[in-house]
């Protein structure tokens, strides 16, 4: 028999939204499960766990911690807090923990921004408690010139004799995160305890998808037909895979696939001397990328540099590979070329395509 509806939280005495609610809306606390009320529409997605578009991304992003009563959408990313007074009690911000993508998910990692905290419980109920600093700022000349510095915690099960180096959790799923402490600091960064907090929502800094993310395959087609599916494209020419399977690798852009010009006889296809040459004949691709970013190789250093000052200007506190994939969303490119690669790639150009739907095999 599923566990009786309660209309109650019972930490706080509030009453709970209908439906079936996750989360008090009230306090924050966690619910049992319990069976939904037939005669009610089904409840909306919670605040934790809910996807929203904020103003410093192109993507949909998670929401993946903090208040839980709060209007996700209307959340305000550090940056872009644009009134002459700071954020109050009635006001919701923003923050970014430093978080990496990776497949399925989120991770949270000693060394890029978390510090280890201890470990309490023992035998084989250890867990592992993790800290990071997160600063949260308004726009340039607004909000009282205030910074607001949180604490955000987490924490991941271990066991015994084992020492974790961080945490991680999928997509779509509660962070193991909330904050800690939160305060106020004026320009000369001394504290302002009378000041008093906003709500605060962590959030999962803007994950776009790529590759492993998208359930995707290159189309099969013949030369003629992978020629016309390719018209448009600004990245001519057959290809060869960089590396032997078609998978997602870590390039300079973030994560994508790389792919190394071929060479191809007058009609288009395999060159005729092909045939003589020894062992494996490495697959033919076309690609598809209507609107590439072009830059050389040796140049790129600098340009992501530039790239990750503008993300931190809106607080996006983004490692380099999230923040090439962040600015390269944001400026609407489907795909890199690379050009003077030849000291990292052995080829004068390499072309980064970020899906495999944008590839398409030719079948000979």
């Amino acid at each position: 028999m599923a566990p009786a509806h309660t209309t109650i939280c019972p930490q706080c005495g509030e009453d709970l939204p209908p439906g079936a609610p996750r989360f008090c809306i009230h306090c924050g606390a966690q619910l049992l499960p319990h069976a939904p009320d037939p005669d009610l529409p089904a409840p909306p997605l919670p605040a934790t766990g809910a996807t929203v578009k904020l103003a410093n991304a192109g993507v949909p992003q998670e929401v993946i911690g903090g208040t839980v009563r709060l209007p996700v959408s209307g959340a305000t990313p550090p940056g872009l807090w644009e009134r002459d007074e700071p954020p109050g009690p009635a006001d919701v911000v923003a923050i970014y923990p430093p978080l990496r993508a990776v497949r399925g998910g989120w991770s949270g990692l000693v060394g890029r921004g978390w510090e280890a905290a201890g470990q309490t419980g023992k035998g084989n109920d250890l867990i592992c408690h993790f800290h990071a600093p997160v600063r949260w700022f308004p726009a340039p000349g607004c909000g009282g010139g205030l910074t607001l510095l949180v604490e955000v915690i987490a924490s991941s099960s271990a066991t015994y004799g084992r020492q974790r180096r961080g945490f991680r959790f999928g997509l779509r799923r509660d962070g193991p995160m909330r904050v800690a402490r939160a305060a106020w600091f004026d320009a000369h960064q001394r504290p302002l305890p009378q000041q008093p907090l906003p709500q605060i929502q962590i959030m999962a800094p803007p994950r776009i998808p790529r590759v492993s993310d998208l359930d995707e395959t290159p189309l099969e087609l013949d030369a003629r037909s992978a020629d016309e599916w390719a018209t448009g494209s600004q990245a001519h020419g057959a290809y060869r895979l960089y590396r032997d399977m078609l998978m997602q690798e870590h390039t300079p852009a973030g994560r994508g696939i790389t792919l190394v010009p071929l060479r191809e006889g007058r009609e288009g296809g395999r060159p005729w001397w092909h045939r003589l040459l020894p062992g494996v004949i490495p697959q033919r691709f076309r690609a598809r990328l209507e609107q590439p970013f072009t830059c050389d190789l040796e140049e790129w250093p600098l340009r992501l540099e530039a790239i990750r000052t503008e993300a931190h200007g809106l607080g996006l506190d983004l490692d380099p590979a999230q923040a090439a994939e962040w600015w390269l969303d944001r400026h609407g490119y489907d795909g890199v070329v690379f050009t003077g690669a030849h000291k990292r790639y052995n080829a004068a150009r390499v072309v980064i395509v970020f899906r495999r739907g944008q590839l398409a095999r030719i079948v000979d």
